[in-house]
């Protein structure tokens, strides 16, 4: 028996070991080695490497939903609107042997009705619901200088930094296509000259009509950003190029132009956050860079036109205008802000332009406001705001509203509330 065990334990130990031997000689199969996600503190707060790869990506955006008050002149009008915005913003940056790689996207759904037909108080009818407004709000690539795709103007300043309603208040017109090239000359100051396309900045109505565009916008500013805030002046060669028409039968093309001088102070004396803005800009044959982009200027139920330019005496006039806006911003505490803000915009058609064109008049617009914003945690604001509007005119028309007496002169007001998640 002794003989018998002695045999079964040895041959289940060899079987064991012929066994290990031939398992050693299978391919084994490894698990892949986890891509942990990675911080990259070298672009800001908030970027991280996307895996496998050197490029540092930012995800933010926001969601926005707001409700408007508007003075009306009738019950078709709508005296309230509803809002709603959802925003998505993806940030690429690569640090390459030649410098910075960036590319950016803006993408965002809008839907809005009632009272949002409209900027300003208004005589209006009903608008009705709309549907979700998709929108490539931004699209550029930034490389060694230069800025190509869609993007915010160059000449831009104030840029609506503290209102919600009203018009820009100065310049702060739609994103826009072009290509742009930067320079920085060190210690925060910078120059830019940017080629943008002229049929986001052109205003016609009336009589006039606009040919092909056969150049861009040029548009150039010198910028200085520091502790004590930022400064920048930007000028625009803007061409008005004539259609051939009953009104004019000459070839020519003028050239519309604009400068803006633009300050920003931080007031860190008063309170941490504090800002006062300050600009100005003068503009002829370019109504768009003093704020003007609509070819209608309303206020309650006064309307005039606004145009680049007039036909008169188989002539081109190029009208003129100027605006100078102001703002200021304090924080009360670290969570309650206040903004208080104006503009004052003066519209010239100019010459014998007024005389043939019955909506043409030389007008002067007002606007004022203030809002009030609550940040109970970060990210998150609710706020309301408040806006009055005045419009008077050189020259007395017919009332948008049917059967009310001609006039040059009206005035309205407005109210928003906010609610806005930033991530």
């Amino acid at each position: 028996m002794k003989l018998v065990k002695s045999l079964l334990l040895g041959s289940a130990a060899g079987l064991a070991a012929v066994a290990g031997a031939q398992a050693a000689d299978l391919p084994s199969k490894k698990a892949a080695p986890v891509e942990y996600v990675r911080v990259c503190s070298a672009h800001g707060a908030g970027f991280f490497y996307i895996p496998g790869s050197d490029t540092c990506i930012k995800l933010g955006g926001y969601v926005r939903a707001e409700y408007l008050g508007n003075q009306t002149w009738s019950r078709n009008s709508d005296p309230i609107g509803f809002y709603a915005r959802g925003r998505l913003d993806i940030d690429t940056r690569t640090s390459t042997e030649y410098g910075l790689l960036r590319a950016f996207i803006r993408y965002q759904l809008t839907t809005s009705n009632g009272a949002y037909n409209r900027a300003i108080p208004a005589y209006d009818t009903n608008f009705t619901n709309q549907g979700a407004t998709p929108a490539l709000d931004k699209a550029f690539v930034q490389f060694v200088g230069f800025t190509a795709g869609r993007f915010s103007s160059f000449y831009d300043f104030y840029a609506a930094a503290l209102n919600w309603g009203g018009t820009s208040l100065g310049s702060d017109r739609s994103s826009l296509m072009g290509l742009a090239y930067t320079y920085s000359f060190g210690s925060g100051f910078s120059g830019t000259i940017s080629l943008e396309d002229p049929n986001a900045s052109t205003v016609v109505a009336n009589n006039y009509v606009q040919a092909g565009e056969s150049m861009p916008d040029i548009v150039a500013n010198l910028r200085v950003d520091q502790s004590w805030g930022s400064a920048q002046l930007s000028g625009v060669l803007h061409q008005v190029r004539p259609a051939y028409g009953a009104n004019f039968t000459s070839g020519s093309s003028d050239y519309g132009w604009a400068i803006q001088g633009g300050v920003k102070f931080n007031l860190p004396m008063l309170a941490a956050g504090d800002q006062l803005w300050l600009q100005g800009a003068y503009g002829q044959g370019a109504m768009s860079y003093i704020g003007l982009t609509s070819t209608t200027l309303r206020v309650g139920n006064l309307a005039y036109t606004v145009s680049d330019a007039y036909f008169a005496n188989n002539n081109v006039q190029m009208s003129t205008g100027y605006s100078l806006t102001a703002g200021f911003l304090h924080y009360w505490t670290p969570k309650v802000r206040q903004s208080l803000f104006g503009n004052y915009t003066q519209f010239d058609p100019t010459g014998s332009a007024s005389q043939v064109n019955a909506l043409a008049s030389k007008a002067n617009l007002w606007q004022v406001g203030s809002n009030v914003i609550f940040t109970p945690i970060k990210g998150l604001d609710v706020g309301a705001e408040i806006m009055w509007f005045n419009l008077d005119g050189s020259k007395t028309v017919a009332s948008a509203k049917p059967g009310a007496p001609a006039l040059s002169n009206d005035n309205g007001w407005q109210y928003r509330l906010r609610v806005q998640r930033d991530f």
